[in-house]
């Protein structure tokens, strides 16, 4: 099921916001964004960045994981068969996202398959987050730069990093490509993942 990012996030904003009793100003003050944006987010009327959708996450106290899915039901054992798992397309980044995991009671990791455009990188913030993440390329060439060294995977390679140290990523390759993403603990708007 794909979908574009602002259809899957815009009614559930406006539901945590509600539920929260704050205002579109009150959460705009939180958040750094315009209250007349996050209307029109709310009401599906634009495409938000993912950097506005993790400040928006961050300021409501919860993960882009929830905004993704419809509903959460925490269990012992999950299967997510193929046609069945979640992706949300992020516009912004020209890549697409895979939810493999999710869930679990007390989950300590999340797991996602990146599809990277070919060409598209990550652009205008470096990204960085606690805990440590795994990089398992599947297909294609991918150029990450973390602090300011350059490592190339190709398919098959893996790199395993602190993710605290700014890191971003490139598709270096003529091709799609896809990364298996593994982070620990998982990535949670609220507590962990810092833009700049």
């Amino acid at each position: 099921m794909v979908e574009q990012l602002v259809i899957n996030v815009g009614r559930k904003i406006r539901e945590l916001r509600q539920q929260r009793t704050l205002s579109l100003r009150q959460l705009s003050e939180k958040v750094d964004v315009s209250p007349s944006a996050i209307h029109k987010i709310e009401q599906n009327l634009i495409s938000p960045t993912l950097g506005t959708v993790l400040k928006i996450a961050k300021g409501l106290g919860t993960t882009l994981h929830s905004l993704m899915d419809e509903h959460i039901e925490e269990k012992d054992v999950v299967c997510l068969p193929k046609g069945k798992r979640r992706t949300v397309r992020v516009p912004d980044l020209k890549i697409s996202i895979q939810s493999l995991a999710g869930g679990l009671a007390s989950q300590s990791f999340s797991a996602v398959l990146l599809t990277i455009s070919k060409g598209a990188k990550m652009k205008e913030r470096e990204f960085r987050h606690q805990g440590e993440e795994l990089q398992f390329c599947i297909k294609g060439r991918v150029k990450f730069t973390i602090r300011h060294e350059t490592y190339v995977l190709k398919p098959g390679d893996s790199l395993c990093f602190k993710s605290h140290f700014r890191h971003y990523w490139e598709n270096v390759g003529g091709t799609e490509a896809q990364l298996l993403m593994i982070c620990a603990p998982p990535i949670h708007m609220g507590r962990s993942l810092n833009e700049g």
